[in-house]
């Protein structure tokens, strides 16, 4: 049982005014004006409103005692994480060359019009013409997927609904307005496209967290090609640089070569003079399952984080003392992202062992630290650097600066601005028009609060961070930043549903979003393999999925006191069926998924019955998984992977002839 933290002292500013008054009457009958607007009275409620700040900070007290406590045994909150996404950049067509060097830094408008500014984290060179067709050649039919800048929705298969040898995704970049029709594409030497999924391959399958266990590329040859000119007619190679998409059926970044000499052609039918691309099936076959499926190639794409870079920021002079401590600017900041230098004046200090040019080395702590070792510790929420005693780490020299030569800060759930936020260009950028993210940012987290703290204490202590029972493996998994809850499923393998395999542990993870069907992405199941591969046993066998989502649809017929509310009533009905079916429930301050065994679908009338404006339930119906339920009466197993989310529903109302 968790035990309450005592609060010292609980009295409120009402309580200590009541108290005032009580005084008042008994040791100054003679006052009887008690009103606020008497003098007297102003005084009184001014010191009780002091008194109450005091006690404020008075009742911190066991917070404080909680956190040491929890240091004690290792255990500290968890950092605010940087929101991560992509940003993709215009250019103008008329511009020669266009580079966004890494650390540029864009911006979204947040709450109270703050401004939430993200930084590139690496250099791209930017392709002027615009990527206006995309064509999927399948055999002898051609599909236009972007046709003048105008995209048909939904995802598509760049190479053909069955890939064959021969089929490929065209390109096509337009040339520059009023440029002659043989006028030379200006392409950089390092052309990088970033190859997004759809939601539906974005969110994770069962996966195996072993190296061993994890699916290796597709065994087919892509080659990227070019058609340098019209009077020619064959394709010119680009060599591929680099490839982070597993042959186009993982989302990332790929590049290659860009095309030299290139002119404007008509390679597709019934498409003008373009620049032309393509990406050919040149061997090979995709295994059943995995032919790739995407939703957009676009150029320009750089990933970004929100997070500033800060440089040489002077932290003050060393005293020559012990524990000494210096505080950065900015909090919170990113683990290792903190260069500390120590500058002494060749010239004031003589002695070779504290002006020699040997690093100062960040470490968690300095318990293994020796006496002459040159480091130091970063506590990343508050911005703090600390340097040693003198017998655990280096004391710095008397008189040296602190310098950190460099160091990010920034994070938190504000990052998480939605599609087509970061439009603010920060940084001076020559030949760039405008800056937008296609989807939203995701990933950024707050602080962890103490309350979460101390409730997962308890399983942090049995766990030590080792993976070994089941529990161990979900508390492990709920740590994970964007991990709404999980639940660890022993014996459990995905390829051999209903039976019970040896060695193996399956962990289904609910991602923190407010989607009807909370999956975890490709990244988010990544994170969660990454933080229990190193901790489980070496005989386990680990895979990470998402949940099953079994939808629940109602139908019924709700008989209302009047007439006119009906339309409100009806909505109030969706809301609380929604709400009741939701996968994720509110519990504290963090939410939880119903993982459970059964479904009664005759809870649904009792709820539907305590609507606000609902006299009776006259009909109701209730399909689960597309199927409808006979007896509602009757729980339905639900399997051990599996939540119930809402569906379509159809609620009617009707007029209670009886009502006056």
């Amino acid at each position: 049982m968790t035990l309450e933290i005592p609060k010292l002292d609980r009295r409120t500013y009402a309580d200590l005014v009541a108290e005032a008054h009580r005084r008042i009457r008994r040791f100054c009958p003679e006052w009887t004006d008690l009103n606020p607007s008497d003098p007297g009275v102003t005084l009184v409620e001014l010191f009780a409103w002091l008194t109450e700040t005091m006690l404020y900070e008075l009742n911190q007290i066991p917070d404080r005692a909680s956190l040491k406590f929890l240091e004690l045994v290792g255990l500290r909150p968890r950092p605010a994480l940087p929101a991560h996404a992509e940003v993709t950049f215009t250019a103008n067509p008329q511009a020669e060359r266009v580079v966004v060097p890494a650390g540029t830094q864009v911006a979204a408008t947040g709450a109270g019009d703050a401004l939430v500014v993200f930084e590139s984290d690496e250099e791209c060179a930017l392709v002027p013409h615009a990527l206006t067709d995309v064509v999927v050649v399948d055999g002898s039919s051609h599909v236009a997927v972007l046709t003048e800048g105008v995209r048909q929705p939904g995802a598509f298969r760049p190479l053909g609904w069955v890939p064959r040898v021969g089929n490929a995704l065209y390109l096509g970049f337009s040339p520059p307005p009023g440029a002659p029709d043989d006028a030379a594409g200006r392409f950089p030497a390092r052309l990088g496209l970033h190859v997004t999924l759809p939601p539906s391959a974005r969110s994770g399958l069962a996966r195996s967290c072993s190296s061993s266990g994890a699916q290796s590329d597709p065994d087919v040859r892509l080659v990227w090609e070019y058609w340098g000119r019209a009077d020619e007619s064959w394709w010119r190679p680009l060599p591929v640089l680099t490839d982070a998409t597993a042959q186009l059926t993982v989302e990332g970044y790929l590049a290659v070569t860009g095309p030299e000499a290139i002119r404007p052609t008509r390679a597709v039918e019934g498409i003008g003079p373009r620049y032309w691309l393509r990406c050919r099936l040149a061997g090979g076959r995709y295994p059943k399952g995995r032919e790739p499926e995407i939703e957009a190639v676009t150029p320009n794409t750089v990933p970004v984080h929100n997070l500033v870079t800060v440089r040489d920021e002077l932290l003050g002079q060393s005293e020559g003392h012990p524990d000494e401590s210096y505080r950065l600017l900015h909090s919170p900041v990113a683990a290792g992202s903190v260069e500390i230098e120590v500058r002494v004046d060749p010239e004031r200090d003589l002695d070779p062992a504290t002006t020699s040019p040997a690093p100062w080395r960040r470490v968690d702590d300095f318990l293994a630290s020796r006496p002459g070792d040159r480091h130091y510790t970063v506590d990343v929420a508050t911005g703090a650097v600390s340097f040693g005693d003198g017998r655990r780490g280096r004391i710095p020299p008397v008189d040296a600066e602190i310098i950190a030569v460099a160091y990010r800060h920034g994070g938190g759930a504000a990052g998480n601005v939605p599609a087509g936020a970061i439009t603010t260009l920060l940084s001076e950028l020559p030949g760039v028009d405008a800056a937008t993210n296609l989807r939203p940012a995701t990933g950024g987290a707050d602080q962890q609060s103490l309350a979460d703290l101390r409730r997962e204490a308890p399983a942090l202590l049995r766990h030590q961070n080792r993976a070994v029972t089941a529990a161990d493996y979900a508390a492990l998994a709920r740590a994970v930043p964007g991990v709404a809850d999980a639940v660890a499923l022993p014996l459990a393998h995905p390829e051999h549903p209903g039976e019970k395999v040896p060695g193996a542990v399956t962990v289904v993870v609910v991602a923190d979003t407010d989607d009807a069907q909370p999956k975890p992405g490709h990244d988010l199941v990544a994170a969660v393999c990454a933080e229990l591969e190193p901790r489980r046993l070496v005989a386990t066998e680990l895979y990470v999925r998402a949940p099953g989502f079994v939808e629940v649809a109602v139908e019924a017929a709700l008989l209302v006191e009047r007439h006119d509310r009906g339309d409100v009533v009806r909505r109030r009905a969706e809301s609380t069926v929604d709400s009741f079916l939701a996968p994720l429930q509110r519990d504290g301050d963090r939410r939880r998924a119903r993982f459970q065994q059964w479904f009664l679908p005759a809870r649904l009338s009792g709820l539907l019955a305590s609507v606000p404006g609902v006299l009776t339930v006259q009909r109701l119906s209730v399909s689960v998984g597309g199927e409808p339920v006979g007896d509602l009466l009757k729980p339905i197993r639900l399997a051990p992977h599996q939540l119930v989310t809402h569906g379509r529903h159809n609620i009617t109302t009707g007029l209670n002839q009886t009502c006056p």
